[in-house]
């Protein structure tokens, strides 16, 4: 077996094995503890350093944010958090564009995935930004939410424009869309209103968001392939 198709194996099984100790850890570390923290941010860490040689560098900086953001967040820090996060959403969205740019965006596709990408923002501006009383935090949340939709509909576009392949480009818009999704639970649980089973939604699909971006954004041409054997009668 070729080293990156085996590093390709390793690494999703180290994030899935990382996946379930966050969600059944042995002895229940509360949060706050170094402990926790490291069971939080593992995930994110295992594809930054899975992605190196497999993923652009703009996916893997943008996996390490994702790490360090989840680390903030457990100490408490949430402006960290979310600048993190931001950052790491314009590394995705700095790969997304550069793979459109080698494509056709159909216009009906174009201008169904903006409705799509707005329809969040819209709530969010109607609904969660109104609920923040800290006026920086507010503009820092408002900017962060176009960072988050950019992912996701950058995301979309490129799986709609790109030539090569035809599966993985879907399977990054997945992430992309898992992204939005777990970050909107996130600010109206937060700021709006409490939603039962909040953190395990959040984080399971932040954690499916991540996979799906991963396996969405490897170069099929950097795995090797199996040799097809041809037969002559």
């Amino acid at each position: 077996m070729d080293k990156k198709r085996i590093q390709l194996c390793a690494t999703i099984v180290a994030f899935l094995l990382a996946t379930l100790w966050f969600f059944f850890p042995l002895g229940g570390p509360s949060e706050g503890h170094l402990l926790f923290a490291m069971r939080l941010a593992l995930p994110a860490i295992l594809l930054t350093a899975g992605s190196i040689g497999l993923l652009p560098r703009q996916m893997t900086f943008g996996f390490l944010f994702c790490a360090i953001g989840d680390a903030m967040g457990v100490i408490g820090s949430f402006e960290g958090q979310m600048g993190s996060f931001a950052i790491a959403h314009i590394c995705f969205i700095l790969f997304f564009l550069k793979d459109i740019r080698g494509g056709k965006i159909q216009p009906s596709a174009f201008l169904f995935t903006t409705l799509l990408c707005s329809l969040p923002l819209i709530l969010a501006t109607v609904k969660v930004l109104p609920a923040i009383q800290v006026l920086l935090i507010r503009i820092g949340c408002a900017i962060y939410a176009l960072l988050l939709c950019g992912t996701t509909w950058t995301s979309i576009i490129r799986a709609q424009s790109v030539l090569y392949g035809k599966v993985i480009p879907v399977v990054a818009a997945l992430g992309g869309s898992f992204f939005l999704i777990s970050d909107f639970i996130l600010a109206w649980n937060k700021f709006t209103a409490h939603i039962p089973n909040a953190s395990f939604l959040i984080m399971s699909t932040y954690y499916a968001a991540l996979l799906f971006l991963f396996v969405g954004t490897l170069r099929v041409s950097q795995i090797p392939q199996k040799k097809k054997i041809l037969y002559h009668i």
